[in-house]
């Protein structure tokens, strides 16, 4: 009952997706997700254009009319050696019967000395959690969404002397590409463009050798990240000027690790609170510096 996805399965993926959390966020008396499924939309049609073999949905006749439907589907992109489960989501009803096991099975490839198998999933779901760790991907780190804005007149950290901060749109690509190869492990250019596309701003930090020390993403829409570093000394300076740089429509957003200390430094004195259950970032090996990026979301590092 699997089969590739299309395009035209995009919007009963995303309904999927709210379903499927409401439900058990309802079981927990947490507040359901947004109804605006718009955003969650271009993240599906994103891994579906990157990496279309890895997305699958599970269609079934209704038991009705006889009509297809679709009642799961699983992503999956594939960054360098890492491979990391973006969705897996099954309609309420469903669950249970080994829908989600199978998905796995046809999108995640077996583990191997050579290549890393991660997922970020929420916390509050413990049978989720047992699921990939009998997998050989068990949970790793929090991964916190912080939310808030700076009260009127809060300033960043300072950049060391001679930092010079500019548009990350001027950078060579290359230079951004050697920055997440060393910080996380792989470089991911279709997905600073997905950023780009999203209306995030890229702002970049040149040290004082003129070497790319850093860069950061600030969108209207209140999402930061992704944030990448040399050095975690900078890393409350960079996140704080991000805050800054670009004033969102509302609150602004973040999924900050467990790791990431310079990251809390400044967002707490920015007057931010955390905002719900922690997700946990599970991997079968080790990849990439917590301690110096800020993911773009749960859904793509």
């Amino acid at each position: 009952m699997l089969r590739p996805a299309t395009a035209a399965d995009l919007d009963a993926c995303a309904a999927i997706w709210r379903e499927a959390i409401a439900d058990y966020q309802g079981r927990l008396n947490q507040p359901p997700p947004t109804t605006d499924l718009s955003r969650i939309r271009r993240l599906h049609g994103h891994m579906l254009a990157t990496d279309p073999e890895r997305f699958v949905v599970d269609e079934r006749p209704h038991p009705g009319t006889g009509d297809p439907v679709i009642v799961a589907f699983g992503a999956a992109v594939e960054r360098g050696r890492v491979v990391f489960l973006s969705m897996l989501f099954v309609r309420p009803g469903h669950q249970g019967a080994g829908t989600g096991r199978a998905i796995l099975d046809r999108i995640l490839p077996p583990l191997a000395a050579d290549r890393v198998l991660a997922t970020a999933t929420d916390s509050a779901q413990p049978i989720s959690n047992g699921l990939y760790a009998r997998l050989g991907i068990p949970p790793r780190m929090p991964l916190w969404p912080v939310v808030g804005r700076p009260p009127v007149g809060w300033e960043p950290p300072g950049l060391p002397d001679g930092f010079a901060t500019g548009s990350l749109a001027d950078v060579d690509p290359g230079e951004i590409d050697a920055l997440d190869r060393e910080v996380l492990g792989f470089d991911h250019p279709a997905d600073h463009a997905f950023m780009r596309s999203e209306g995030s701003v890229g702002i970049a930090h040149r040290d004082a050798s003129g070497r790319l020390a850093g860069y950061a993403y600030a969108g209207v829409g209140g999402r930061f990240g992704p944030v990448a570093v040399r050095d975690a000394a900078i890393l409350p300076a960079v996140v704080g000027h991000a805050v800054v740089a670009v004033e969102p429509r509302g609150a602004s957003l973040a999924w900050v690790p467990g790791a990431a200390d310079g990251a809390w430094s400044t967002l707490l004195d920015a007057g931010f609170r955390l905002d719900g259950f922690p997700i946990l970032v599970c991997w079968s090996d080790a990849f990439a510096d917590f301690g110096r990026y800020l993911p773009i979301s749960p859904g793509l590092l």
